[in-house]
């Protein structure tokens, strides 16, 4: 192998090329390993000094206070109010029908139209009432003179049975007959009263009851109406909400709470109402087939009691409505001394509990780092 030799101040160094050439060639080996291992190990400082940055935990702390905060109000607002989503809008609703049987010949509504009330809503054809008008004043002219007749044949009877001209048979066949007359006449006369009245109400129309919106309209022009046909139904503006609460949400509430109703249909809709009356059993017990817990096995159910719930705000034209949408009503029951007693002493203790627990965390880690 070739030596070289290098002067150094006087000092010769010997080196041999190969082994000077193995020296280079690990220390390129080596190099990038330990900046691996120092790469690894700043990675591994930083993530723990994430978690160990007292502005990160105070930020945590602080977050969970306001969370506290938010749960304190939702408790807060549980035990001053009760609601329910088993709540429907209700309403007493007319069915119009008409009192005579005709024939339809004109339809002045539609589906969904509002009508005042005394608006005509169907017409009747008027003239088979005119006819039978007629008829039934003919039959009293014709009756009447058979009254007549039989009226004078009678008195003629009795004078001759006076007489002893006729039999007694004979006289009484006489007067029979102008009683039976006489009863025609009056079932004439009560004949014309009908007809004139069945008329009246052909010209009359069937009109609006009350102001309500057109529903389940089941009548077309052409169509032989009966006496009580059900024609449709008038829903009236005004209506009301029956919510079905638990049993147990009924201990605080009383007539004349004020309630804030939701509106399904109409998320934006914010309605304010009262309580006005709590039926006087559960809904159960008024249904087709009520339950008999006195047989068999007893499974204890909470009941729910329809409440009433009236609306202090009139209906707006453009938001409709009607019997059976879904709502959901919330009842201010008060009572907030002592629920705001109990959610302040429980969100005082949990935020202490959190700041105490910030305050020790951060002085573990200062005591860490020094």
């Amino acid at each position: 192998m070739m030596k070289t030799e290098i002067s150094t101040n006087g000092k010769h160094e010997v080196q041999r090329e190969g082994h000077r050439v193995a020296v280079t060639q690990d220390h390129k080996r080596t190099a990038p390993a330990r900046f691996d291992r120092a790469g690894d190990s700043s990675k591994k400082e930083k993530k723990q000094s994430l978690f160990r940055r007292p502005g990160v935990i105070v930020a945590a702390a602080a977050l969970t206070i306001a969370g506290i905060g938010y749960g304190a109000f939702t408790m807060f607002h549980s035990f001053t109010h009760e609601t329910t989503d088993d709540a429907f809008i209700d309403v007493h609703f007319v069915s119009v029908a008409p009192k005579i049987a005709g024939r339809v010949s004109v339809v002045h509504v539609d589906d969904n139209q509002l009508v005042k009330k005394g608006d005509v809503l169907v017409e009747i054809d008027p003239r088979d009432f005119q006819i039978a008008l007629a008829q039934a004043k003919a039959n009293l002219a014709k009756d009447k003179a058979t009254q007549i007749q039989a009226a004078t044949a009678e008195k003629r009877a009795v004078d001759l049975f006076g007489r002893n001209v006729i039999s007694t048979q004979d006289r009484d066949s006489s007067v029979a007959s102008s009683q039976s007359t006489k009863a025609a006449v009056e079932a004439d006369e009560a004949a014309v009263e009908q007809a004139e009245l069945n008329l009246s109400y052909a010209k009359i129309k069937i009109k609006a009851p009350i102001d309500g919106y057109v529903t389940k309209e089941a009548v077309a022009i052409g169509d032989y109406l009966q006496v009580g046909q059900a024609l449709m139904s008038l829903v009236p503006p005004r209506v009301w909400v029956i919510a079905n609460f638990k049993e147990t949400q009924l201990r605080n509430m009383q007539p004349g709470q004020p309630v804030n109703i939701s509106v399904d249909a109409y998320p934006n809709l914010d309605l304010r109402g009262r309580l006005d009356s709590i039926q006087a059993g559960s809904g159960a017990a008024f249904t087709l087939l009520p339950p008999e817990n006195a047989t068999g096995n007893y499974v204890k159910v909470v009941q729910r009691v329809p409440v009433k719930i009236v609306l202090d705000d009139q209906q707006n034209p453009q938001r409709v409505l009607g019997p059976g949408m879904s709502v959901v009503p919330t009842v201010y029951v008060g009572g907030e001394v002592g629920a705001a007693w109990k959610v302040a002493i429980g969100a005082i203790i949990l935020a202490a509990g959190v700041i105490l627990g910030a305050a020790l965390w951060i002085g573990r880690v200062r005591r860490g780092q020094t």
